[in-house]
């Protein structure tokens, strides 16, 4: 079976409280590998059919699904899509390809989530996080890169308040 192109080597699924934790983790990442967080991908979004876009973000265009989780994920009408494309690659392609990282103890993830292999607990810290995520990619095929100057100038701008979208489009 030929190897399959991701467009992203990691998706983050999570409700909108969580945003600045998918924001860190997308920082991290991005030095080394191409990260799917919705709000950091508009430019990609906008004038594409939402529903759509979401579903292959977390079906087929992402190499590793990371989900953070807590009450309320997949309750949204957001996260409704992603979890409904969620269970269906797993129902198509089993586990491998997901991480689902609990941020509190507050609720236990969805029934369908196995409790081996593909759960995290966030108590461990951002940095132990990171390294799960890294770990988990480059079993599944991910190849880490290393940014030249211009491409970490060029991240760093399209991620600052004040974008230049014309520097971002490139």
């Amino acid at each position: 079976m030929p190897e399959q192109h991701y467009k992203y080597d990691v998706g983050i699924s999570f409700l909108s409280a969580d945003e600045q934790l998918a924001s860190a983790i997308h920082a991290k990442l991005s030095e080394h590998m191409k990260v799917f967080v919705y709000s950091k991908r508009q430019e990609e979004l906008g004038g594409t059919d939402g529903l759509v876009s979401l579903r292959e973000a977390f079906y087929s265009d992402s190499r590793l699904v990371v989900v953070l989780y807590r009450i309320g994920w997949s309750e949204t009408p957001w996260t409704r899509v992603e979890e409904t494309a969620i269970k269906e690659r797993f129902l198509d392609q089993g586990q491998d390809w997901l991480l689902f990282v609990t941020l509190d103890d507050q609720g236990k993830p969805p029934a369908w989530v196995p409790d081996f292999r593909i759960r995290f607990n966030f108590h461990c810290g951002l940095e132990e996080l990171l390294g799960a995520i890294r770990l988990r990619a480059e079993q599944l095929g991910t190849i880490l890169t290393v940014e030249s100057v211009v491409e970490r100038a060029l991240r760093l701008q399209c991620s600052a308040p004040q974008l230049d979208e014309t520097l971002c489009e490139a």
